[in-house]
């Protein structure tokens, strides 16, 4: 590996650990000082691209993300490297469902499969990276067969060419999607599996995704004191990894354990943690998953119409998930209005304002 090589996997190092946004642009400079000395041409100057594109994404940085992964597409379209092609479109559809754009995430990851063929003999890795891609979209938007398949697909690429991180991750996206449709037995199996292989490894990423979807299902077995710990486990794990998209579902998840033990002091340290992690990494999703939480503690507390109108206010969003409006039911069932609308639900765009003013509500 020549100099210019090292030095760019030290940035994006430092990319994947930094936690000030503020540090980015610097980082960014030195990124493109090294990278101006390795060929275009050179399959590793791509690969960096990549690296740093998804390095990026998961810190929120989304335009700079993109830029790098349209970089990466051109170069790999010029060079006709059609894997590296592929993977850069995925890695763009990751971006729009982050946001909760997952239209435009469904034609980058159409365009993405096309490009590599559906049963490529060559990069198989990539094909397996877009399956679990496809699978996280298709599980936002409540499809969860379609998820199921992928992850699937998924877990079987990455068996036969024997890529165990690859396999973890698979195992526990399957997990999920069992824990989401109260398969808990086969869902249990699967994420056993991938914390072993997570653990064997020194996984931190995999090994935090296990433990947060363990939590889920305790949580959903109405076991929210065990579900707690779990979750703790998988947070601290995403903080150190500088992973503000994995700590934010966890904070939720530890707001809404913390309302169904009736602790809301600790049910608002952990939103607000939530929503800080939300805002570093623009997760517009996650906001109003927060919001669910918080349209749950206004009905435990009597105040329906305020509950209803959040209620009303999330489900309208264009990018609330699919899990989300499965945790909503039991608030509609409480204020006892089902589908019925509020004249007074604002619109989606004045996201920050409902947040402040639900907060002011509430705490």
């Amino acid at each position: 590996m020549s100099d210019a090589q090292q030095q760019a996997k030290q940035v994006i190092e430092q990319i994947k650990s930094t936690e000030n946004p503020e540090g980015f642009p610097l980082l960014l400079q030195s990124l493109e000082q090294a990278l101006n000395s390795i060929p275009l041409s050179d399959p590793f100057h791509m690969d960096l691209l990549l690296e740093a594109g998804e390095a990026l994404t998961d810190k929120g940085q989304y335009p700079d993300a993109d830029r790098l992964l349209q970089r990466a597409f051109d170069q790999a379209e010029a060079s006709k490297l059609k894997g590296r092609q592929a993977l850069a479109l995925g890695l763009q559809a990751d971006i729009f469902r982050a946001q909760g754009n997952y239209r435009s995430a469904l034609s980058k990851l159409t365009a993405a499969r096309a490009i590599i063929g559906q049963n490529p003999r060559e990069d198989k890795n990539v094909s397996a990276r877009l399956y679990i891609l496809s699978g996280l979209n298709n599980m936002s938007i409540g499809d969860y067969d379609s998820a199921r398949s992928d992850f699937i697909d998924a877990y079987q690429t990455y068996t036969q060419i024997n890529d165990l991180n690859g396999k973890a991750i698979a195992a526990n996206r399957i997990g999920t999607i069992a824990t989401m449709v109260a398969e808990y037995a086969e869902a249990e199996r699967y994420l056993q599996e991938s914390l072993k292989l997570a653990r064997e490894l020194g996984n931190r990423h995999a090994m935090a995704g296990a433990l947060l979807n363990l939590g889920e299902i305790k949580r959903l077995q109405e076991k929210p004191a065990e579900a707690k710990p779990l979750y703790h486990e998988a947070s601290v794990l995403f903080a150190e990894m500088g992973l503000h998209r994995g700590m934010c579902i966890a904070e939720n998840n530890l707001g809404h354990t913390s309302v169904l033990l009736e602790d809301f002091p600790a049910a608002k340290y952990h939103y607000l943690r939530a929503l800080e992690c939300a805002k570093i990494a623009v997760l517009i999703p996650d906001m109003l998953d927060t919001l669910s939480g918080l349209a749950f503690i206004l009905a435990e507390r009597g105040q329906c119409d305020d509950a209803a109108m959040l209620t009303e206010f999330v489900l309208r969003h264009p990018a609330h998930l699919q899990e989300t409006e499965q945790f909503l039911k039991a608030v509609q069932k409480k204020i006892n209005r089902q589908g019925q609308a509020s004249l007074n639900t604002p619109d989606p765009n004045q996201l920050e304002q409902v947040i402040q003013d639900t907060l002011q509500k509430i705490f």
